[in-house]
This record gives C-alpha cells, sequence and structure tokens, in this order.
C-alpha cells in the first residue's frame, strides 16, 4: 500500500512577501476612499456644472432640447456646449425687456467676452439725482431683472455704482465713493428681496474714478457684470450647427530624402 501523498501547505502572507505587498496596499486604498468620503462636501454648482458639461457632449436630444419643463436647474443638452450661447442670448433679452417697459435702449446689455455681460442703467433711469433710494415705478424692471439674476448658469453679479466728479455739497453723503456704493447697496437689497441670492451677489462702490469720457450724463451710472457658469470644451471639439465636430488635420508627407 503506497504512502498517502501529503498536502502542501497554505502559503500565508508573511510567508509570500508578494501578498503581504498587496493586501497592504489594499488597506491603504481603503483608508484612503473612508477618508474621502468623510470629508467631502457636495457643491451644487460644481455637480451641476458637471453633469451640464457631461449632457452636453453626450445628449441625443436636438439643440436647445432640455428634459425639465419647470423652473431651476435642470439637465441641459448643446447649450452647455456653446459657450457664448448664455450671454448672448441674456442680453437679447434684457434688451427686449427694456423696450417692453417702454424704456427704449436706456438699459444698455453688452455681451463682454464668453462668460460675462455687462448691464449699464443710466442715473435717471433709477434714481433722483444725489438720491439713493430706486424709483417706484421701476418695480416690473426690478421683478424682471430679478427672474433673469436667479437662472442657474448666472454664478455672479457684480454691482457697481459710479458717479461723475461733481462734489457732493449738501449732500447727506461725504464724498461720491459713499454715493456710489450707497446705490450700488441699495439695488442688492432690492434684487436680494425679490429672491436673487445674496451669495452671487457683490456691491462695490467705484465713486468718479472710471468715467465715461465725452459724456458726463452716463458717468452717473450703475452697472451689473453677470458672470455665467464657465464652459469646458477641449481644443479638439467645435461646434458647428449644434453638433460636436472634431476639426479634420490634413497629414502632409515628409518630403523624400534624395539620395
Amino acid at each position: 500500500m503506497g504512502k498517502r501523498q501529503k498536502k502542501p501547505d497554505p502559503v500565508l502572507p508573511d510567508s509570500d512577501p508578494g501578498a503581504a505587498l498587496f493586501l497592504e496596499l489594499m488597506m491603504q486604498m481603503l483608508a484612503f476612499f473612508i477618508l474621502l468620503t468623510s470629508i467631502a462636501v457636495i457643491v451644487d454648482e460644481k455637480r451641476m456644472a458637471a453633469i451640464g458639461s457631461l449632457a452636453g457632449t453626450f445628449s441625443p436630444l436636438p439643440d436647445g432640447a432640455n428634459l425639465s419643463e419647470g423652473k431651476g436647474p435642470s439637465m441641459p443638452a448643446r447649450d452647455i456646449i456653446d459657450g457664448t450661447r448664455a450671454p448672448k442670448r441674456t442680453a437679447k433679452e434684457l434688451t427686449d425687456m427694456s423696450r417692453e417697459l417702454g424704456l427704449g435702449d436706456a438699459l444698455h446689455a453688452l455681451p463682454l467676452d464668453q462668460d460675462k455681460v455687462r448691464v449699464r442703467f443710466p442715473e435717471n433711469i433709477i434714481f433722483a439725482r444725489g438720491q439713493i433710494e430706486i424709483s417706484q415705478t421701476m418695480s416690473p424692471l426690478m421683478d424682471k431683472l430679478a427672474k433673469v439674476f436667479q437662472k442657474p448658469e448666472v454664478i455672479e453679479i457684480r454691482i457697481e455704482g459710479h458717479t461723475d466728479d461733481t462734489p457732493t455739497r449738501g449732500s447727506r453723503f461725504p464724498s461720491n465713493w459713499e454715493l456710489s456704493a450707497a446705490r450700488a447697496m441699495s439695488l442688492f437689497h432690492v434684487l436680494s428681496e425679490r429672491g436673487v441670492p445674496n451669495g452671487r451677489m457683490i456691491a462695490a462702490g467705484m465713486g468718479d474714478k472710471h468715467p465715461i469720457q465725452g459724456n458726463p450724463s452716463m458717468s452717473r451710472r450703475v452697472e451689473i457684470v453677470l458672470k455665467f457658469r464657465p464652459v469646458s470644451v477641449t481644443p479638439e471639439l467645435q461646434v458647428n450647427a449644434g453638433k460636436l465636430v472634431t476639426p479634420q488635420h490634413h497629414v502632409v508627407a515628409p518630403p523624400s530624402k534624395s539620395f
């Protein structure tokens, strides 16, 4: 009768350096992910920006389509890809709004670049000379502005008060700087009362340091600079009629060497 074959002893981690190293690496990775999970804070705007970028890139919906009919953030389609569309659309909306309210071209809305729009109000539209209280007749305009400024693609609203260099004698404000700052804060509070998030708004008094040359009356003004959610598009991607296309690079063969 033959001898029974002895089973090999199991390989323990201590006897196998590779297995011990692998086990230690896994434990470190587990601890790392637990740490990340414990300190992670979900920022809504960053989350929506990431979702919007993915949706705009891979969505099969037609140009301008949207999955939500309600208010607030929704799943963007191609609109998130074209970074110039939101500022241009908003500038046109504000210009049309001014005309509908009978203000004509008094409200100036101009895209500054791919993610900013400047809105300019002459003093005589919303303020009396030397005053900071916004006229009650401007309530319809303030209501409409607040709705535009609450849109999810608007991430920053910088309110700037400007004056000319006329001294503020006999006024309750010791200088033009205080007057411009008070006007900016007045507009800040009016928009805040209408639901515009305070965290989006910045109020600044510019005084008479940024006049408009050749038009002193326009130096007395309020300007609002809207900043829109940034859109990241790689250089290899372009927008053509609402569709993503990859530019074609011509391949040029190197000149043959003559021997």
